[in-house]
């Protein structure tokens, strides 16, 4: 493998509740001295934090409003994470796999990553296209008429679900559960633990499971990519352009422009705003505890971006512009990938360079992620499309799927 990529998101946390004294932002810049603040702010007017500042600390309270700014709709971040990140990876368009294709599972907050761990379900709206092995640890849902073309191995740990027809010449293709095809089968051989459903009139070729079935497959739409079920980001981040903690912790929403050589923040407990992430230099945001970061518009870095999260700290980044960070991006810990979750609306290519780390679930489904090289995943992928030139491993943590489970009354 030529690099290793992780990417990681959060659960939203059973942490200690915050006190005042955690309203605290520092930043440091080598270049320009010390801005920002390092004292207790207190409240925007210098009193007491906004009154739903506690329960959000501790988990319980929503940092987001849903909705315009007319809206008092409200969801815990936690619920929007558990919803959102339900795959390994889903993809808005086809998923064409040049080289080796993975996910398996595990449970970051109770055990340490161990290679194929049951779980790691993947979803993709077109067809499949791939020339070498694929092997799914989860559940497997095509949505594309053109179906799957297969290469080399095929193994899916659960469920199939296939749009079009199955095809190709691999040199063995295993569904350890049920297996829905749309369409011809035709495979050199193909076996089924569960039950095969294929409709009559279409081509099936030699097939070993339990009961095979000729009754019609339904059309399955896996990633919910439409225009109504995409999370509104950037309708989020103009809410929260208004609606932030900023006040409280003295904070700059310019604080990170136009960097030169290194910049560092560290953001406390709350909800803040970041008009931009830009300049020559490198960035560093480090959080420890319960955050949730709304950048108004680019993120442009010369040199790379860090993201530094510390347990029991947990991220929700909302980005409203375009990515690009020429340097190494990394993002998050292998060790619990739930505690990071980010929001693009950007539609540009997010390339990935040399170096780069993801630990996260990463949400951007009018972008295509450019991978070169093998890249390794610790979290989830929601986008447009993916670029994969050499191998792709994602190992996802299933404590997402319980994100909301300290979240009330949302």
């Amino acid at each position: 493998m030529n690099r290793r990529w992780t990417l990681a998101v959060l659960l939203a946390a059973s942490m200690g509740s915050c006190t005042r004294g955690d309203l605290v932002a520092t930043v440091q810049s080598p270049d320009a001295g010390h801005v920002g603040s390092s004292v207790d702010a207190g409240g925007p007017d210098g009193g007491e934090p906004p009154a739903d500042w506690e329960a959000y600390c501790a988990g319980r309270g929503p940092p987001i409003v849903v909705g315009d700014a007319d809206t008092d709709s409200q969801v815990c971040s936690g619920r929007l994470a558990e919803r959102t990140f339900r795959h390994a990876l889903c993809t808005c368009e086809g998923l064409a796999l040049g080289a080796s294709f993975e996910t398996d599972a595990f449970h970051g907050t109770s055990e340490r990553y161990q290679p194929g761990g049951a779980g790691g379900d993947v979803g993709v709206n077109g067809a499949l296209s791939a020339n070498d092995a694929v092997a799914v640890g989860g559940s497997l849902r095509i949505g594309g008429a053109g179906g799957a073309q297969l290469g080399q191995t095929f193994r899916v740990g659960e469920a199939l679900h296939c749009g079009g027809p199955l095809t190709g010449n691999p040199v063995s293709a295993t569904v350890v559960g049920d297996a829905r095809v749309r369409g011809d089968v035709a495979l050199p051989a193909f076996s089924v633990g569960g039950v095969l459903m294929v409709p009559a009139g279409h081509v099936l070729g030699p097939v070993d499971a339990a009961e095979v079935r000729r009754e019609p497959v339904d059309p399955v739409i896996p990633c919910a990519c439409d225009a109504a079920s995409q999370v509104d980001v950037s309708g989020l981040i103009a809410r929260h352009v208004l609606d932030n903690d900023n006040v409280a912790i003295g904070l700059d929403a310019t604080a990170m422009e136009d960097i030169e050589g290194e910049r560092a923040l560290e953001l406390p407990c709350g909800r803040f705003h970041l008009t931009r992430i830009t300049g020559t230099g490198r960035a560093t945001l480090t959080i420890r505890a319960r955050t949730a970061l709304f950048v108004e518009d680019v993120v442009d870095l010369g040199e790379g971006l860090s993201v530094d999260v510390q347990a029991p700290g947990e991220l929700d980044l909302f980005l409203g512009g375009s990515v690009a960070v020429a340097g190494p991006l990394t993002l998050g810990s292998t060790a619990t990938p739930s505690r990071v979750r980010v929001y693009a609306a950007g539609s540009n290519v997010l390339a990935l360079s040399a170096g780069s780390f993801l630990a996260g679930n990463l949400y951007a489904p009018r972008a295509v992620l450019s991978l070169s090289g093998g890249a390794e995943v610790f979290g989830s992928v929601f986008v447009r499309q993916v670029e994969a030139s050499g191998p792709l491993r994602l190992h996802y943590d299933a404590d997402i799927r319980d994100a909301g489970a300290e979240c009330m009354g949302d």
